[in-house]
Formats: structure tokens, C-alpha cells, sequence
């Protein structure tokens, strides 16, 4: 099955692929073929008539054995690049930046171009496994000129990693910026298109109490209950969600890189 996928120009530049993570820990790396297909139609004068149909497939160029458990995926192009990189989040506690080329046969260039791949980043910011406080689990980038990307564990942690190029033209990738919030459930998150200024990263969440004010929160409802009648306690169970102690409201958080500062607010 295939976890997540995404759509650029990976090993040539100008030709639609597609990127896929399968549950097996494998990497796919898919050609969108377009062909016209003529069909001769014979009418009453004999005439032929050609008719083009349009037929789409897809090519199987590079499959990669990573050996993991792949989590999560996204595409992204550095400015001034002609193709685009990929970024994976797996449980090895990393996060892996692969960029796939073609590269021809000396031996024969008559024969079909061969996709390889190299990992260009692998910066490590936590334990290995799949843990809900351990960076993985989301990723999103930035899609105005692939300034910088944000991994997220499944609660509290998030990471902003600033991409650039050196002198050299080679990508670049630095420190990871913090952007933790305690007690916080992540459901997805994505990157905002922000024109040129700071990159922003929206993220669904949700905020629950801490364990003791969670207690309190539960005796003080039991005595209340006990001081009113048994109609009005019947009342209070319909009780909308997002009050504290009966229910959790989903949250919509920006988080904004601030590229001057180097801070994420």
C-alpha cells in the first residue's frame, strides 16, 4: 500500500514524476508516460479515418530499499534549482534529504538512461522508532522557493530545518529551529504560500490540560452535581464540545519562521 506521494521533477528536469512511499519501506519513483495512439476507422468509401487517443501510464524508474519505516514525504525545489529534491521522514530519527539523476552508460549510449539517487542531508534529531514525541510523522515545506521545511512528532515537538545554497551551488541545510508547544496533539500540517516574506506553517491541533488540572477540574464538576437535583444534572450532559473537561476543540496554529531573527514564533 502507499503511504503518502508527491509530484515534481525529480531525475529530469521538465518531465512530471511522481514520488510514492509504500508500507513496506520502499521508494518509488514513477514517470508520467504520454503517448498518442492512432486508431484507423473504415467508413462506407473506404475511406480511413485516424483518430489520436491520448494514453497516460506510468513508468517505474528507481525503486529504493530504505530498510525503515517511511512516515512521511514531501517535495521541494531550493531556488535557482531546475529540479526538485525530496524529503523523508522515517523512524530512524532523521531527517533525509535524496535528490535522483540520470546518469548514461559509457559503455553504450544507445541504451536507456539509468535513474540513480544520493542522499544529500541526513541530520539526526532524536531516538530511532516510531515515538508520538519524536520529530517524523509530518512534513511540510515551504512552497515559495523552498526556503525551509517543518518535521512534527504526533505531540508537542516540531522542528524548522533553513534551507539555502552555498557558493558551490550545493544545498545547504542548518541548525533546527525549535517550535515546541507542550501539551498539543498534531492531526496534519502543510505549508502556507506566503509570497516572498517570512514562510509560514499551519498546523491542526489540539491543546489538552495537564493531569492536575485535569483532577480538579473533575471534583469540581462531581460537587456541583451533588448541590443540584436530578433534572439539572440531566441537563449538564448535553454540554457542548470544547468546554474544559467535556470535550477538546481543534485548534488552527500558525507558526511563522521569521528569516531575519532566525526565530519561530
Amino acid at each position: 500500500s502507499i503511504i503518502t506521494s508527491a509530484i515534481g521533477e525529480f531525475s529530469t528536469s521538465g518531465v512530471q514524476e511522481i514520488v510514492c512511499l509504500r508500507a513496506g519501506g520502499t521508494i518509488d519513483l514513477f514517470r508520467i508516460v504520454i503517448t498518442n495512439v492512432s486508431s484507423e476507422n473504415n467508413d462506407d468509401d473506404d475511406e480511413e479515418d485516424e483518430e489520436e487517443e491520448v494514453q497516460t501510464t506510468l513508468k517505474l524508474l528507481k525503486r529504493v530499499e530504505t530498510r525503515s519505516t517511511l512516515r512521511s514525504l514531501t517535495a521541494i525545489r531550493i531556488s535557482g534549482s531546475k529540479k526538485d529534491v525530496i524529503l523523508v521522514g522515517a523512524d530512524g530519527g532523521c531527517l533525509s534529504l535524496l535528490a535522483f539523476d540520470t546518469a548514461t552508460p559509457p559503455n553504450n549510449k544507445n541504451s536507456d538512461a539509468s535513474v540513480t539517487y544520493k542522499i544529500i542531508h541526513c541530520p539526526s534529531f532524536g531516538k530511532s522508532g516510531c515515538r508520538r514525541d519524536t520529530p517524523g510523522q509530518y512534513l511540510a515545506s515551504d512552497p515559495r522557493g523552498g526556503r525551509a521545511v517543518m518535521i512534527a512528532s504526533t505531540e508537542k515537538r516540531k522542528l524548522v530545518y533553513v534551507l539555502n545554497r552555498d557558493s558551490g551551488g550545493n544545498i545547504t541545510i542548518a541548525s533546527p529551529l525549535e517550535a515546541h508547544r507542550p501539551r498539543t496533539v498534531v492531526f496534519d500540517l502543510v505549508g502556507v504560500d506566503n509570497g516572498f516574506d517570512n514562510p509560514i506553517f499551519a498546523s491542526l491541533e489540539v491543546q489538552y490540560p495537564e493531569y492536575e488540572d485535569a483532577v480538579l477540574a473533575e471534583r469540581k464538576k462531581k460537587t456541583d452535581e451533588e448541590d443540584h437535583d436530578k433534572m439539572e444534572e440531566e441537563e449538564k450532559h448535553d454540554v457542548e464540545l470544547g468546554q474544559h473537561g467535556d470535550g477538546y476543540t481543534k485548534q488552527l496554529a500558525y507558526y511563522e519562521l521569521d528569516l531575519g531573527l532566525n526565530h519561530v514564533s
